[in-house]
């Protein structure tokens, strides 16, 4: 892997002294330039994409670790839909790098003149047989990149957890930082595997690295059309029928960025926040992706009884076609819960002022209506 996209200009014997150059121009090069570097994980998913646009756009130096074959199309045209003039360019000054976070080698040469550290990369997934892949990815990875950073000085490391990872609150409290996580069989193995990747945080920081988590709700923007809160808008946009009673904390994907590089430039150090901007119900979501698609929202109400029985008939459809199940009975009950946060903590620390909801579900409207999105045959959005 070269980390060191350096053109050597070919000067004659008479240039090259006439211009200072020597053999060591092409070490000094990659010295100057790659100072101060800034590694991102997970640059390709939806809150890494809108965090890579974010510290190009304020000129800084950034190497982005994929996956070999990852797809930086809908990256590029992120940074185009945020900035028309300069995306390109900005996308364009991005170091990509294959990689992966269970290849310890791969870690250890990305991290060259490396300072700082986002670790954005993540698996998700509700669906039983993904739980030791992302057990894998999500707890060893994490634990993998902390040992290597410990090893390279890292300054200072930037873990974008979930809120999946807090403990709950008593009945009619909002969720809080200060909430201690308790074994429970109501917590998703994608909880399990998040709260597992911030003990190897906080280990590391015992250690001597200096870390700050964040501790986002849903993430609302627009990034791959198959994958998080972009997928939900594409299934209210196709006509999805159905709405669950649940409530949650959401947040724009751009104040999740936002919030993420302050606190890294900042001397803070060995805490966590929630970044969440309202607490709504997925009624209230699906309604403002249906007014700035311009669809109808879901109109019939599945509760816990309903939800019960779709995701045992999505079971048994799945064994019979083959095909991934587009719900699991952790979804399904998920979907049903209420939950509440509080966002005192980071506003107090940074004077942040979060966006409202309606806000990114414009923001994500207008994208996909600039990018439409071509899905191919076998490609279905839950109903």
């Amino acid at each position: 892997m070269n980390i060191f996209p350096y053109k050597e200009t070919k000067f004659s014997p008479t240039t090259r002294v006439q211009r200072g150059y020597n053999s060591n121009a092409k070490l000094l090069y990659n010295f100057f330039y790659f100072c101060n570097m800034i590694l991102l994980t997970g640059g390709t998913g939806l809150v890494g994409s809108h965090l890579l646009f974010e510290l190009a756009s304020g000129g800084r130096k950034v190497r982005a670790l994929k996956r070999e074959g990852s797809n930086t199309a809908t990256v590029r045209r992120l940074f185009s839909w945020y900035d028309p003039q300069q995306g390109d360019e900005l996308f364009d000054n991005i170091q990509w790098v294959d990689g992966d976070v269970n290849d310890i080698v791969s870690l250890q040469e990305c991290m060259v003149n490396v300072e700082y550290i986002y670790h954005c990369a993540a698996m998700v997934s509700f669906l039983p047989e993904d739980r030791q892949t992302m057990m894998k990815v999500n707890v060893e990875g994490t634990a993998n990149l902390v040992n290597v950073a410990l090893l390279n000085n890292i300054k200072k490391l930037c873990h974008c957890s979930s809120v999946a990872a807090l403990g709950s609150p008593q009945k009619g409290n909002k969720v809080t930082e200060s909430l201690v996580w308790k074994t429970s069989s109501k917590h998703s193995w994608y909880a399990l595997s998040k709260y597992g990747s911030e003990r190897e945080v906080w280990r590391a920081s015992e250690e001597g690295l200096n870390v700050v988590i964040v501790n986002p709700t849903v993430v609302i923007g627009p990034g791959d059309p198959g994958r998080s809160s972009a997928q939900l808008y594409q299934s209210v946009k196709n006509g999805m029928k159905f709405y669950t009673s649940g409530v949650t904390g959401f947040v724009d994907a751009r104040d999740v960025a936002i919030s993420m590089v302050k606190l890294m430039e900042s001397d803070i150090v060995n805490k966590r926040f929630i970044i969440t901007s309202q607490d709504l119900s997925y009624k209230e979501l699906f309604a403002y992706f249906a007014h700035f698609s311009g669809t109808r929202p879901p109109k019939y109400k599945a509760g816990r009884f309903l939800s019960e029985m779709a995701w045992r008939a999505e079971k048994v459809r799945s064994f019979v076609t083959g095909q991934k199940p587009l719900l699991s009975k952790e979804t399904a009950r998920n979907a049903n819960v209420k939950r509440y946060f509080s966002n005192k903590k980071v506003r107090n620390a940074l004077q942040m002022e979060f966006r409202p909801i309606s806000e990114a579900a414009e923001n994500t409207s207008r994208f996909f209506k600039k990018y439409p999105v071509y899905l191919s045959p076998d490609f279905r959005m839950p109903s």
